[in-house]
């Protein structure tokens, strides 16, 4: 069996900026990792940041979830990765995770070579449970942006959680793992 691994996972909802689009507003997650460079903690990107990103405002047709979608898609995350949740994202452990209007972000333990398969479920079985509880609202498919980003860290994994912490946003109200104020 391979050993987990630490990997910093966002995903963004349909027609918003994921981390790799330069129009987006990413500059807060790349001043993170240049604070783990110049720690000497290794990761590998999955794609890389830009050099500079736009912050332009997002699309009229990106999805954005509402003060009880985000409540409802956090506690459906962490239900999912419950041991005796998805037969295929159980056993996903998360460090830490954080919901928002337009993206899904986490600190997670995972081999390796299952992470995309894990993942992709997760989006998938957080949109169909989305869609049941607010038919009207979400619809399923075009709930989520295609892909997602990670990084995988590959030594000082608790340094690395404690500057990724760090470095959100002080307004973040959505569910964390563990106290309010980790």
């Amino acid at each position: 069996m391979n050993k987990k691994q630490l990997f910093h996972v966002i995903w963004t909802s349909f027609e918003s900026f994921p981390v790799w689009d330069k129009k987006g507003n990413w500059e807060n997650l790349a001043l993170a990792y240049l604070e783990l460079k110049n720690q000497g903690i290794v990761f590998e990107l999955s794609k890389p940041f830009q050099q500079v990103y736009l912050n332009e405002k997002e699309r009229a047709e990106a999805v954005v979830f509402n003060e009880h979608a985000i409540v409802h898609l956090t506690q459906d995350i962490l239900d999912l990765c419950q041991p005796n949740g998805d037969r295929l994202v159980a056993s996903l452990e998360i460090e830490w995770l954080d919901v928002e209007a337009s993206k899904v972000e986490m600190l997670v333990w995972c081999e390796a070579n299952l992470l995309h398969q894990k993942i992709g479920r997760l989006k998938s079985r957080t949109a169909t449970l989305l869609s049941f509880a607010y038919p009207e609202d979400y619809f399923g498919k075009g709930t989520w942006a295609k892909g997602f980003w990670y990084a995988r860290i590959e030594n000082q994994e608790s340094l690395a959680i404690s500057i990724l912490k760090a470095h959100l946003p002080k307004d973040i109200t959505a569910a964390r793992k563990g106290t309010a104020e980790d």
